[in-house]
This record gives structure tokens, C-alpha cells and sequence, in this order.
């Protein structure tokens, strides 16, 4: 079975500085830092101080974008993608929660087709980057039409790029996939990215996923990638963090 790198989201780390995060995280166990790249400017802004921190050994593997419209201009999702790539990270998750990324009805609907072009914007500039960009299903409470990894799978097949893959979400999972391992396994050829979380949407431990399960199905996908606490916490991180990794660690 691999050796899992498991990465935190940044937001969860206690420390005023990135560099500070990094010595909790590396304290807690984990082995990188996935970054959150809100809308607007705010990311760009943080370029140079991220940069020096990857030059001084913080392991920066992901990035999660925030508020980024696949509709209308795609340039500003377009600039972040290349952004990010300045960091050395290898993977930028794209949520499919919000409206202006996704339709609102279920049904397949002519905004689909709006959706896979503004994905294929993205995914020309991350392959020309060499980045993966893993479209991540939500559950059905927050983002339509893409709840299932297959539905993921299928938007990917639809954009048509090697470097669209599928970010697999375990909290959501828990939610929209009546077998959650079969699912992991069927998407194995499409995987790019795993987000833990448990079934509560707090840390991996707090609630009632089978863990072992879950890396054993990611084991028999063939996937070999990293994984990322991206959570809410039930107590304070410096207790709550490393109870998490302890928890990974045991079941992977």
C-alpha cells in the first residue's frame, strides 16, 4: 500500500506566517501545506512571500481555488492557474460549488456547455504549466450538477484535456455516493486529487467514515497522489490536527 502524503489546507494551521504554519504542520505530521486562493487579486498579492517560503523548503503541493467564474471572462482564472504553477505546486482543485461555475438544474442544461469551456481555458493553461486541474463534485446542498465522481469523470471526459482530472471529496462523497470505496475504485483512472474530511465535514476522526476503506479502495485505484485535510475542526487545531494524521496514518 503507498506511503500517503497528506497535506493540511492552510486556513486550519495555527501561525500568523506560512513559515509558521509549516513547523506546526510538519509537528502534526503532515507533509505539506495546500494552499486557498481566494477571488480577485488577493492570491497574486501573496506571490512573492509564498515563493520565498518554497525557496526555504515549505511544501506547497495544491492549491484550491475560491470564487472562480468558468462563465464570462476567463482570464482571471487563467492568471491564478499561472500563478500557482510559480510555486512549484502540481495540482489546482477547482470546487464545482459555486452558481457561477455550475447550472442550477440537475438536468443536463445548455449551461453545461458553458461550464466545459470555461474548464477547457483553465485546462490549456494548467497542461501548458504542467499542472493537473481536478474538478471536485460537491454535494447536491451546494453546488449542481456535479455531485458524483462520475459526473466529475464524465465533465472531464467532456473538456477533453489530459490535464483535467478529478478531485474525490470525502465528505461529499459520504453524501451523494451509495458506495463510496466503488466509487473511488470506478475513478480511478480519472484521479488527480483526494480532500479528507469527515462524514461530519470536520477532521478525519470525528465522525463515521471507515478510513481503512477509504485508502484501501484509493490503493486499489492505483492512486499514488497526495491527499488533503480540507475541514472544519471540532476543537482546537494544535489537539485536533495531529489526532487527524494519527488517525490517517493508522488507517492508510
Amino acid at each position: 500500500m503507498p506511503q500517503w502524503k497528506i497535506a493540511c489546507r492552510e486556513q486550519l494551521l495555527p501561525g500568523a506566517s506560512i513559515e509558521q504554519k509549516w513547523e506546526f504542520a510538519q509537528s502534526a505530521g503532515f507533509d505539506g501545506i495546500e494552499l486557498r486562493a481566494g477571488g480577485g487579486e488577493a492570491f497574486e498579492a501573496r506571490l512573492g512571500v509564498l515563493k520565498r517560503a518554497a525557496e526555504r523548503g515549505v511544501v506547497l503541493p495544491s492549491v484550491c481555488l475560491d470564487a472562480v467564474p468558468l462563465v464570462g471572462d476567463p482570464e482571471p482564472g487563467v492568471r491564478q492557474v499561472a500563478s500557482i504553477a510559480a510555486l512549484g505546486a502540481r495540482t489546482v482543485v477547482v470546487p464545482m460549488s459555486d452558481p457561477r461555475r455550475v447550472p442550477r438544474q440537475r438536468s443536463s442544461t445548455p449551461d453545461r456547455g458553458t461550464t466545459v469551456d470555461g474548464l477547457r481555458h483553465l485546462a490549456e493553461r494548467a497542461a501548458r504549466e504542467g499542472l493537473a486541474l481536478c474538478v471536485q463534485p460537491v454535494n447536491r446542498y451546494e453546488g449542481r450538477p456535479v455531485n458524483t465522481l462520475d459526473q466529475a469523470a464524465r465533465l472531464c471526459h467532456a473538456v477533453g484535456s489530459p490535464s483535467t482530472r478529478v478531485a474525490a471529496a470525502t465528505f461529499h462523497m459520504n453524501i451523494e455516493e451509495a458506495d463510496p470505496a466503488g466509487a473511488l475504485r470506478a475513478a480511478g483512472p480519472w484521479l488527480g486529487h483526494v480532500e479528507l474530511a469527515d462524514s461530519t465535514g470536520l477532521e478525519p476522526g470525528a465522525g463515521h467514515l471507515d478510513w481503512p476503506a477509504v485508502f484501501a479502495a484509493l490503493a486499489d485505484a492505483g492512486y499514488e497522489g497526495w491527499a488533503s485535510v480540507a475541514c472544519r475542526l471540532s476543537g482546537p487545531a494544535e489537539s485536533c490536527l495531529p489526532a487527524a494524521v494519527r488517525v490517517l496514518r493508522r488507517a492508510g
